[in-house]
C-alpha cells in the first residue's frame, strides 16, 4: 500500500485549483485525482473532483442543449459552492 503524501496531495490541490480558476477543467480534473492518489483522505480534493466533474458535464450539456435558464441556475449553484469554499480557506 502506498504511503500518504499529505504535501505532494497539497501542491496537487493548488494545481487543479490554478487550473479550475482559468478553465482548464480536464488538466483540474487530473490534479484533483493526483491529489486523492497522494493522500486518500484528502475531503477537499474529492470535493474538488466532483465539482469539476459536474463543470465538465455542464459545458457538455451547454454544447448539447439550449437550455440556457436551466444551465444558468447549475452555474449559479456552483458558484455559490466556490464561494462557500473560499470562506473556509
Amino acid at each position: 500500500m502506498k504511503k500518504s503524501n499529505k504535501n505532494t496531495s497539497l501542491k496537487y490541490l493548488e494545481l487543479a485549483k490554478e487550473k479550475e480558476e482559468i478553465g482548464e477543467y480536464k488538466e483540474a480534473l487530473g490534479y484533483y485525482k493526483k491529489s486523492i492518489e497522494e493522500d486518500p483522505e484528502n475531503i477537499e480534493a474529492y470535493f474538488g473532483l466532483n465539482l469539476i466533474n459536474s463543470y465538465i458535464e455542464m459545458e457538455k450539456e451547454l454544447k448539447d442543449d439550449d437550455d440556457s435558464d436551466n444551465i444558468n441556475r447549475h452555474i449559479e449553484l456552483f458558484n455559490i459552492f466556490n464561494e462557500f469554499l473560499d470562506k473556509k480557506r
